[in-house]
This record gives structure tokens, C-alpha cells and sequence, in this order.
């Protein structure tokens, strides 16, 4: 089954090419027809030969008409997200420490309306299985300094090119849970997963 949909994606991916390879076989059997049909003296068949061209060159400008037209509207009601992070450096004006905050939204990257909701952070072990098996007591949210697993949040309907609420953590939260790295999950009400990795450095976690 695996293979059949490589197979399809391959041929969807390479559609126009498909087109335009099979276009010219056909045109150019006929047309070596047509030289034949001259080089032998036999004019008999050269209107029908003309006619036959002029045919199947219409039929396949339709096909690519209608496909062109399919890409099209796939395009304009295309749906897709993209996480983005900051990490932000406040220093407490009285005892000179930096506190790094990690800031992150989604963005409507798409060219309709689509609404998006945070599932939470997750390690790389987890998300397989949030992703594949919608185990979403392995996500992990913040609210109001306590942690809550398979947490209910807000849903922002987004336009295109809009960005969703910002939202903030401190990084040292998040490293005493996580190890390396965490991935920041969102997901669209089509079904869709996003997610950014968030990689820890010294620099933001040392005390």
C-alpha cells in the first residue's frame, strides 16, 4: 500500500511532465505517419492525418487546461502553519541576573482561515506518539506556574499571514522537564500537526 501512494505522489508531482512526454509521443508518431504517407506519394490519408493531429492536440490542451486549473484551486484554498520561537533576554534591574524567556505563536501560512490550537511541548521520544497514535497526555502546558498534560487551550482562528497569541515561559521551566531539546506542537482544526525543536543552550539555562 506504501509503495502505491509513493507512486501516486511521484506521478502527481511530475504530472506536467507526464503530460507533455505523452503529448509529444503521440505528435510525433503522427507527424512520421504524415512524411510516410508523403515520401510514398500517398495523399489520400494526409487530411485525415491533419485532422487526427488537430484532435488529439485538443484533447490534451483540455487535459492540461483542467489540470491547471485543479493546481490552481489547490493553491488558493491550500491550508498550512509554521511554529516560530524568540528567546528573550530580561535582566532584572536589582541583582543584575538574566532571566531567558522563550516566546512562540504559529502563523497561518496557508491562503484561507484556519484555526490552530497549542497542544504543548514535547520531547523527541513523545512525538511519534502524539503525532501517529493522538496521544496527547504525553504534551506538556504551563498555566498560571503549574503543569497540566493533555490541556485544553484557546482556539485562534487565524487569516492568512496572521500570527496567533504570543505566548511565554521561562526556559529554566521548560530545561527541568526536557532534556536537550523540545519540540513547541501545534495544531490546526484540519488535523494538521506543527512543531518547531527548541534546542537548550548554556548560555540560556545556566543559573
Amino acid at each position: 500500500m506504501k509503495k502505491f501512494k509513493n507512486l501516486d505522489r511521484i506521478i502527481k508531482a511530475k504530472i506536467d511532465l507526464i503530460i507533455v512526454a505523452v503529448s509529444t509521443t503521440i505528435l510525433s508518431s503522427i507527424i512520421v505517419f504524415i512524411f510516410l504517407d508523403i515520401s510514398n506519394g500517398n495523399f489520400d490519408n494526409l487530411v485525415d492525418w491533419i485532422g487526427a493531429l488537430g484532435s488529439i492536440g485538443a484533447i490534451f490542451a483540455v487535459i492540461y487546461q483542467v489540470h491547471k486549473q485543479r493546481e490552481e484551486f489547490l493553491e488558493s484554498n491550500r491550508k498550512d502553519g509554521e511554529v516560530c520561537f524568540n528567546v528573550i533576554d530580561e535582566l532584572d534591574g536589582y541583582s543584575q541576573d538574566h532571566k531567558f524567556i522563550l516566546k512562540y505563536w504559529v502563523v497561518n501560512t496557508g491562503n484561507v482561515i484556519e484555526s490552530y490550537r497549542f497542544i504543548g511541548f514535547v520531547d523527541k521520544e513523545n512525538l511519534k506518539s502524539l503525532i501517529n497514535s493522538k496521544n496527547y497526555d504525553v504534551a506538556i502546558q504551563f498555566m498560571n506556574g503549574k503543569l497540566y498534560k493533555n490541556a485544553d487551550s484557546n482556539v485562534e482562528a487565524l487569516a492568512s499571514g496572521e500570527q496567533s497569541e504570543k505566548r511565554t515561559i521561562d526556559i529554566k521551566i521548560l530545561k527541568n522537564i526536557f532534556d536537550k531539546e523540545v519540540y513547541i506542537v501545534y495544531k490546526s482544526l484540519s488535523g494538521d500537526f506543527y512543531l518547531k525543536k527548541f534546542i537548550f543552550s548554556p548560555k540560556t539555562v545556566d543559573e
